[in-house]
């Protein structure tokens, strides 16, 4: 039955009582799928409001040009206006499932042919965009594996894409993945970045840009134009080779990657160095500098998530002598013939290093000595390590005692010994030893257990009975099964129930789709 034909009835809920326009209005400000079903589960008139109306109208996420859709979008600002997020990805990015409005489509007038054009298709999509009033996040990553493909087929299409997003107020999220930007004219021919619509962007809290086009030194000058126009800005992710990084002020930047996109240039490191040190307000980073970084004592002070390799470490680490600077030469004849009085030397104080509240932490090949040997960690807060070697169990033993409150551990397949000139690889017992050192682990990642099982799943299921004894918060473990799809491994997931959690199952799921707006984070899931 239809909603309004509903509200007709007696016995209602008081809230349906209230004016059709303030009812849909309470609606519309519920923003996740989760609480939308959970208000259309409240009665039957609830659900006729919420299904499809509100529960298709949240996220768009499409692989496919979808003429039909774009035009029931643009012809139904009523539904269109509360899509809070846009996610555009070309049709070999499978990771994440489709999900796009299909019940309320009109077959004959969104299903008509002229839809299907081109140049009628991207104009209903600029329309459904100016629709979109509360629109938050946009996503669109074009990438066909080796193939370069622009993300539309005519470089104006891009531009009135771009130039509809700029007029989003709400917009704050955005993600640029894959060859945009190819068309846009250099700096040194558009000084004041007016030409492509995409540098005009503003009031970001987050933004991402990975393409080819963005690492050009051409325009370098545009993305500085683009931060600029975002001073509140949290999240970035750009090419490590833009170079006007070092020239940006972003004072609310918590989360920075740098990845390499075409090669570095001379002094990148030292740029980025820099642009480090003037921002103490971030807090997770990717950077994998190439040669050595210095940073000033203190650096970095609010780190806690770092994906990373040992020049960052090694900077880190060091710290400056301070010594008193040498008095100046007596300038006049009255100076020079003073009394001097010698003053007994005093030793410098160096400040106690920082220590960082790093929680998470991949530093690549990190081994456990390094782990042990850092002074610029706070032990307290880490809780998820990824060590790339190790010699003896009694290492591993020693970080489990230094850092007590570690929950999720990835560790190599094999270790080197130090009575051993070969690798080894690590058995089931030494496992067992192992994992048994760490009170508060709930996570397992790594092949090792497989491995020292020959990867017999009887063997495995045995191995699980042994680990849920010695670790008992222990909740998952990775699969042996690589899902080339989601470009992860599948899960083993134990669930505890009881009184006492005496009861115990587990089975495998689906891999974890890594969550392409979280630049750090999602690495340690």
């Amino acid at each position: 039955m239809p909603f309004f034909a509903m509200r007709q009835s007696a016995n209602i809920p008081p809230i349906f009582q209230l004016p059709d326009e303030i009812i849909e209005e309470i609606v519309a400000e519920l923003h996740l799928h989760r609480d939308l079903i959970a208000f259309a589960l409240t009665s039957k008139i609830s659900a006729s409001l919420v299904i499809p109306h509100h529960t298709q109208y949240r996220i768009l996420r499409v692989r496919h040009s979808l003429p039909e859709m774009w035009a029931h979008l643009a012809r139904r600002s009523d539904l269109t206006r509360n899509i809070r997020e846009v996610h555009i990805s070309a049709p070999s990015q499978n990771t994440m499932p489709d999900r796009y409005p299909t019940t309320l489509i009109d077959k004959k007038l969104d299903g008509n042919v002229k839809n299907a054009e081109e140049t009628t298709r991207i104009r209903n999509l600029c329309q459904a965009l100016q629709h979109m009033h509360h629109l938050r996040v946009f996503n669109w990553s074009w990438e066909d594996g080796a193939i370069l493909q622009r993300p539309t087929s005519h470089s104006a299409h891009e531009n009135a894409i771009m130039k509809t997003l700029c007029g989003l107020k709400e917009l704050k999220t955005v993600r640029f993945n894959g060859s945009f930007a190819f068309h846009a004219l250099s700096s040194a021919l558009d000084s004041k970045s007016e030409t492509y619509p995409g540098w005009n962007l503003s009031n970001l809290t987050s933004l991402s840009l990975t393409g080819t086009a963005f690492a050009k030194s051409s325009n370098s000058k545009h993305i500085s134009h683009l931060l600029s126009r975002s001073p509140n800005l949290e999240s970035l992710e750009a090419p490590v080779e833009f170079q006007h990084l070092v020239d940006c002020k972003l004072p609310k930047l918590k989360r920075l990657k740098l990845s390499m996109v075409s090669g570095l240039l001379s002094g990148t490191d030292t740029s980025r160095a820099i642009f480090l040190q003037a921002h103490p307000s971030i807090e997770e980073l990717y950077w994998l500098p190439t040669g050595q970084v210095i940073l000033a004592p203190g650096s970095l002070p609010n780190l806690r998530i770092v994906k990373s390799n040992r020049q960052l470490m090694e900077a880190l680490e060091a710290t400056e002598v301070m010594t008193p600077c040498p008095l100046s030469p007596p300038s006049t004849p009255v100076a020079a013939s003073a009394p001097s009085l010698e003053e007994p030397s005093v030793p410098v104080e160096l400040p106690p290093p920082v220590l960082r509240p790093i929680e998470y932490m991949d530093i690549n090949n990190m081994s456990a000595q390094s782990l042990l040997d850092a002074t610029c960690i706070d032990r307290s807060a880490l809780r998820r390590l990824v060590i790339g070697s190790f010699d003896d169990f009694s290492t591993l033993h020693e970080v489990a005692a230094s850092f007590p409150n570690i929950e999720w551990i990835s560790l190599p397949p094999v270790h080197l010994p130090s009575d051993s000139t070969h690798p080894e690889v690590v058995k089931r017992d030494g496992w067992i030893e192992i994992f048994s050192k760490f009170p508060k682990l709930k996570t397992i990642r790594g092949a090792g257990i497989w491995a020292c099982v020959g990867y017999d799943k009887q063997a495995m299921h045995e191995m699980i009975g042994d680990l849920i004894q010695v670790c008992p918060n222990l909740r998952e473990l990775d699969h042996s099964h690589y899902s080339t799809r989601a470009q992860a491994t599948r899960r083993i997931v134990i669930k505890r129930s009881g009184e006492h959690g005496e009861i115990v199952n587990y089975g495998v799921h689906s891999p974890h789709i890594k969550d392409p707006l979280d630049l750090v984070a999602d690495h340690f899931y």
